[in-house]
């Protein structure tokens, strides 16, 4: 099948991965900047008896790109191969558009924190919290679906 994606997907992100050492549980942040993607605000309403809950939700589909590799296999490349891959999992963030940006937990300005709080007033991001990897199988227009708030 191939891959055609609708005018809409016109969307720039940038991807900000966490990952912590297992050993030292030192933090460190990989950037990627990815194209062609989509971007949309909407919410969850869930209802319980004579209660509903509504919350928002943002929704981001990434177009399948080869750079791409899932969680698991992320985590096992070493340091300096890590950055030339992205991957999305809960903890990590993405901005609505290219950010020159970079994280640091251990320096004040510079914190996971002080990026959601400087994007959710600006243009908007997402904590991610869940991914959806849609390809093969024949799917047309493969990608990865992602969720969060």
């Amino acid at each position: 099948m191939s891959n055609v994606y609708p005018s809409w997907w016109n969307q720039t992100i940038t991807v900000f991965n966490k990952y912590e050492h297992p050993d030292t549980r030192v933090i460190t942040w990989y950037k990627t900047i990815l194209t062609g993607c989509f971007w949309k605000y909407t919410t969850n309403k869930i209802t319980m008896g004579d209660t509903t809950l509504e919350t928002n939700v943002t929704l981001c589909r990434v177009p399948v790109n080869p750079m791409f590799k899932e969680r698991y296999e992320w985590e096992k490349l070493t340091a300096n191969v890590r950055g030339n891959f992205f991957t999305f999992g809960p903890g990590d963030i993405i901005v609505k558009g290219e950010v020159a940006d970079t994280v640091n937990e251990y320096e004040a300005g510079k914190r996971s924190s002080d990026l959601m709080k400087k994007y959710k007033r600006l243009q908007g991001c997402m904590l991610i919290e869940a991914c959806s990897i849609n390809t093969g199988g024949g799917r047309g227009s493969e990608h990865y679906l992602v969720r969060g708030t």
